[in-house]
């Protein structure tokens, strides 16, 4: 199954199937944690630019840089974050969540109406999964917290800016940008439980021809992210009134 959720902002349309099946977030509860410690940062509780020493023997593996690191090193948090979303660096994540914590996270998610959205552990946390505690969403709430970040009113410009331009840097293009027109521009974030293969997800916005598209691909059934792309491309296509066929395949690593 994939459930997608494509909304044109300027117009409101929208396209959208299992819009609201619950699944899996994995990497995807991301953004959402970077949204929570910008806000904490704007209401003075944590400081963006606070070192924090990271260890070696504190790396809990999967994808990122930190993981691999040979000596220690003082990154502050904004760079953390920032590693977050960029390359998806799961003990960035998992440092950002110390500081942040769970609460205030899942409270950002009402207020925003992510009804679908938890955040109940941290990255690479098999323990928790096994006990039921998994991060979950749905693409109607990646959708509508894609749009909160493009345009408000609930995150100011000072939470939503960093944001934006740390997803507009990924170097994780395998999804939804993998196939888009020369043209358009990507800001997303990828999620998937490799190497299983069940699910991969990609939330983004994509700007285009003067409009700004704020979409959630999220697959469970093995469909990978070829099927995520080629989707991603027709739903663009489709909002932005171009060719709903995916053009000749992009380097899997372009950046």
């Amino acid at each position: 199954m994939i459930a997608y959720c494509a909304r044109d902002l300027a117009s409101g349309r929208e396209l959208t199937a299992h819009g609201d099946v619950v699944m899996p977030s994995w990497s995807t509860i991301k953004v959402l944690l970077a949204a929570a410690f910008w806000r904490a940062v704007e209401a003075g509780d944590l400081h963006e630019a606070r070192p924090y020493a990271f260890q070696p023997w504190q790396a809990v593996g999967g994808s990122g840089v930190l993981y691999g690191f040979r000596h220690a090193a003082k990154i502050t948090l904004a760079d953390l974050t920032h590693l977050s979303l960029a390359v998806s660096d799961n003990d960035a994540t998992n440092i950002v969540l110390s500081f942040v914590g769970l609460d205030r996270v899942n409270a950002l998610a009402d207020e925003l109406g992510l009804a679908a959205t938890r955040m109940r552990r941290a990255m690479m946390d098999a323990d928790a999964r096994t006990a039921g505690r998994d991060n979950t969403t749905s693409a109607r709430d990646m959708a509508d917290l894609l749009t909160e970040l493009a345009q408000g009113p609930h995150l100011g410009p000072a939470v939503r800016a960093p944001i934006l331009a740390a997803l507009e840097k990924t170097e994780h293009r395998d999804g939804v940008a993998r196939y888009l027109p020369p043209d358009a521009v990507y800001a997303g974030k990828l999620g998937d439980d490799m190497p299983d293969g069940r699910y991969a997800h990609d939330c983004c916005l994509v700007r285009r021809g003067g409009r700004t598209l704020a979409l959630a691909v999220l697959s469970d059934g093995r469909e990978g992210y070829e099927a995520v792309s080629r989707l991603g491309a027709a739903l663009v296509a489709t909002l932005t009134g171009g060719t709903d066929v995916p053009p000749a395949p992009r380097d899997r690593h372009h950046p």
